[in-house]
């Protein structure tokens, strides 16, 4: 399904889980405390792309989170923990150009996070493992990319409650916010 058929036009969007404790603590402490993490994470790649400070001072970006639900492991055959799960939709003014260079730093760099938190690397031809923090791009304004790290959109988010869910309610509030300054600007 094509990103524009979800009234989404632009921006970035990641996803956040966690079933297993981090070194920040549980699953809910470890997403509550990457928040802000990553939302300096983004900030900073998207900083990196600009030449001079004039365009870093203009840049305007928007993190709009979903709250966090609770969703149970996914294609899964032995017992885990129910997984905790929220969305960040980043909109902004001044986005690296879309290239597989910036989409592969970007991915460095939230490697470099859930190492932080610190999970493991997954063994070779294991999937779907408890994670102590799970970040994941999932698309990034129209750019479409595939190769063995990266698949820009990812393939299957589109059949995944726990991305659907909480971006249907960050989509509602959008619509919402869009709405409010409507009215507010027809008032004025």
């Amino acid at each position: 399904m094509e990103l524009s058929n979800l009234n989404i036009k632009n921006g970035l969007c990641i996803s956040l889980g966690a079933n297993i404790d981090s070194k920040f603590g549980s699953p809910l402490e470890s997403l509550i405390t990457c928040k802000p993490r990553l939302e300096e994470t983004v900030k900073i790649w998207i900083n990196q792309s600009q030449n001079d400070k004039e365009a870093i001072e203009k840049s305007s970006s928007d993190f709009l989170w979903s709250s966090i639900y609770e969703t149970l492991p996914h294609g899964v055959e032995n017992y885990q923990p129910n997984y905790l799960n929220t969305l960040l939709l980043i909109k902004s003014n001044n986005f690296p150009k879309t290239s597989i260079k910036n989409a592969k730093l970007l991915l460095k760099e939230l490697k470099k996070l859930e190492s932080f938190f610190g999970r493991q690397d997954t063994p070779k031809g294991q999937k779907w493992l408890s994670r102590c923090l799970d970040l994941d791009i999932l698309w990034w304004e129209d750019f479409h990319f595939t190769d063995r790290e990266l698949t820009l959109p990812h393939p299957r988010f589109m059949n995944r409650n726990f991305v659907i869910t909480p971006l249907s309610e960050i989509l509602n509030k959008t619509q919402y916010i869009k709405k409010l300054n409507e009215l507010r600007w027809s008032i004025t």
